[in-house]
């Protein structure tokens, strides 16, 4: 790639904050180390819905732990995208058993932002095999922020919203030199077995921290006893991380992730892969201001690999033998000032990056010569983004909230094989698409008490197509049987939305209601073209992307929960979408309505929980799209743990039974019908220290 252009712009984010941040001798105090364990998240902030991956209590110096949510024992063993199902907006397309495709809103990974720690990163499977959730693990996660619609717009430009994925990273904890934990986990629906460990080593200013997890699964069984093949993986995750306090008003950490996946398969697909690898690293500097206004300037710069590799050698009768490698390079940086004064929170944050996306296609036809293609031709993405909000409280009960950003973004098409393969559909993809994309949003919020608070948000936002939408060269789906070919000339998706809510507390009952409202314009679809020959064999034809009038998405979700002091729980969570062109015709992958009940019952150390989790019908298809209806299903589960402690030392063990009457079923998401798993018997051993 070619940085040169972007070089001025790194220099200066990287030059920012040490701007008059003199370093103190000071002596190291303890709510400086509370201030950076902790993290940033908000929780006050009403867009901002976090999921707690760990949520044992983490907190040092002035901070407490009576939030602490209740825990089943599964998390740190669990996928990253098993976790973020917790969330009633966010839904999991399926390709196989592993590397599930979040969709946030009704919408998939094109039309929201995926970032680790507010880094970007791309993935570099053109069918989607590895979305980014892929390459980071539970036991080194602190949580997952949902920003819905405009309001994620400090991540990047983006339709349905942002999720980041916020890591452990090594914590300052003087007083406990040495901490961590060991674990083991078996499933039997696909005979696999998972194994962990996390460690932290902490001095008086500094820390490091290690972690790792290695996951391996057979071919899981179905309800009813089928076995799915092809639904095999195995992989290992391991993180590094380290700080230090230069004084006490400036920390520098450093983070490296590695991640690599082998023998994956994917039973809804074609093709399986090789393997999948990723190396991301990332750079902090935070300084924390003594007095005024601005409280802390943060500056990140970070860089990350992912390689993806596409096999067909273990299928049966496959037609044609195909090579289908994918590379995606990004290297970015940003700064995030906050400010406080007054009545006013406010935060400027200036980002930047480079990446690159290649993926190739190579076919060896039988008694013929290879024939190569590049489905994404070497494509260098640079963007500059600034992104402003404000919190002003206005009184005790009433606040606004307004954010807004503008990104630029220039697309190079860097390799000349790729420009003269796009000329056979007339497209000139020698030159640089320039794209401008502006974000607003402005929320209001009423509390009513520390019990009740409704608050109402209107945004604007625009987002630039994907790589593949622009630029894909015969990209075969699966799922409706086409190739698919991109389109220089796409116009931005643009959208006006709304999004409403309510959270209150009265005694032990709570509830959360939230509901929200799309109306998209030149929204980005693929359009069959009849005269174009597709390249696949037996594909059912060509689709081109293209934008379409609009669409429009609605949907909502309800949780209630209700909490004895005689401990008991119950808790529900219900979720409906729905989504349709301006015609009314439905949009594909919409997902149907679900609703998940718990019933839970803790005493002393231990805890049993029932679960019944259910969806309805979905007959609202889009027949294009090679939609089928789905059927309904409800799910039994039931799980229990225990743990022992002496000491800071605890010894946990924890159980289930998922599927308990070995259900048959498939969510409307999945891919090609694929049957989820059958009954399931999980246990979990881990010891903290």
């Amino acid at each position: 790639m070619n940085g040169i252009k972007m070089s001025g712009l790194v220099w200066l984010l990287l030059c920012v904050p040490f701007f008059g941040a003199a370093q103190s001798s000071d002596t190291l105090r303890a709510d400086t180390v509370n201030y950076f364990t902790r993290g940033d998240i908000s929780k006050q902030v009403f867009q901002v819905e976090t999921i707690e991956v760990r949520p044992d209590c983490r907190c040092t110096g002035v901070c407490n732990c009576d939030g602490t949510a209740a825990d089943d024992g599964r998390s740190r063993f669990s996928a990253t995208d098993e976790v973020l199902e917790q969330n009633g907006r966010i839904s999991l397309i399926k390709r196989g058993n592993f590397a599930f495709e979040p969709v946030l809103n009704g919408m998939n990974s094109d039309r929201l932002n995926l970032t680790i720690d507010g880094m970007k990163i791309f993935a570099a499977c053109t069918d989607k095999m590895d979305p980014v959730t892929a390459y980071v693990e539970t036991n080194n996660l602190e949580s997952f922020a949902v920003h819905s619609g405009a309001s994620g717009g400090e991540f990047g430009s983006t339709i349905a919203g942002s999720i980041d994925m916020q890591t452990n990273g090594a914590r300052l904890r003087p007083n406990t030199p040495i901490s961590g934990e060991v674990g083991a986990g078996y499933n039997s629906a696909a005979l696999g077995y998972t194994a962990l460990f996390s460690l932290n080593h902490s001095g008086k200013r500094y820390a490091v921290a290690a972690s790792g997890v290695y996951r391996k699964s057979n071919n899981y069984r179905a309800g009813g006893g089928e076995i799915i093949p092809f639904s095999q993986f195995e992989k290992w995750n391991g993180s590094l991380s380290g700080l230090y306090l230069l004084g006490d008003r400036n920390l520098l950490r450093a983070d490296i992730i590695v991640d690599d996946a082998y023998d994956i398969g994917y039973p809804a697909l074609p093709m399986d892969v090789a393997y999948a690898k990723a190396r991301i690293y990332g750079l902090t500097h935070r300084h924390t201001m003594r007095e005024g206004a601005l409280k802390t300037v943060e500056t990140k710069v970070y860089a990350n690999t992912v390689e993806h590799v596409m096999d067909d050698t273990k299928r049966p009768d496959v037609f044609m033998h195909m090579d289908m490698p994918g590379w995606t390079k990004t290297y970015g940086a940003f700064v995030k000032a906050n400010i406080r004064s007054g009545n006013h929170t406010a935060m400027v944050k200036v980002d930047g990056y480079l990446s690159n996306a290649l993926a190739e296609m190579t076919m060896y036809p039988q008694d013929d010569a290879p024939m190569f293609m590049l489905t994404w031709p070497d494509v260098d993405k640079q963007s500059l983004g600034i992104y402003v909000e404000d919190q002003w409280n206005v009184s005790e009960k009433d606040l606004f909230k307004m954010g807004a950003r503008f990104e630029t973004l220039a697309n190079t098409v860097q390799n000349q094989f790729g420009v003269e393969q796009a000329t056979v559909f007339n497209q000139d993809l020698s030159g640089t698409d320039r794209r401008w994309m502006p974000t607003a949003n402005l929320t209001y919020q009423r509390r009513l008490g520390d019990a009740f608070r409704a608050w109402v948000t209107a945004g604007y936002t625009e987002r630039a197509p994907s790589v593949t939408e622009q630029y894909a060269f015969y990209i075969f789906n699966s799922y409706d049987g086409y190739d698919y070919i991109g389109q220089v000339n796409l116009d931005n998706e643009r959208s006006l939305q709304g999004d409403i809510g309510m959270e209150t507390t009265f005694g032990k009952f709570n509830v959360r209601g939230t509901a929200f409202y799309y109306r998209m314009y030149d929204y980005i679809l693929g359009i069959t073209h009849p005269e174009i020959s597709p390249m696949t064999h037996g594909a059912n034809g060509v689709k081109m992307f293209d934008n379409i009038d609009g669409a429009n998405m609605v949907g909502a979700s309800l949780q209630l929960g209700y909490k004895m002091e005689s401990g008991w729980q119950v808790s529900t969570r219900s979720s409906y979408t729905h989504g349709s062109d301006l015609a009314g015709k439905p949009l594909p992958l919409i997902p149907a309505f679900k609703n998940d009940a718990k019933l839970r019952y803790d005493f002393k150390h231990n805890f049993v929980q029932m679960e019944i989790h259910s969806a309805l019908k979905q007959e609202r298809v889009d027949e294009l799209y090679g939609e089928l209806p789905t059927p309904g299903y409800a799910l039994l589960n039931l799980r229990g743990g225990t743990f022992f402690e002496w000491g800071e030392n605890r010894l946990s063990l924890n159980a289930g039974l998922e599927n308990v009457l070995d259900k048959k079923y498939t969510e409307h998401l999945d891919w090609g019908g694929i049957p989820r798993p059958g009954r399931n018997i999980y246990v979990n051993v881990s010891f903290d220290f």
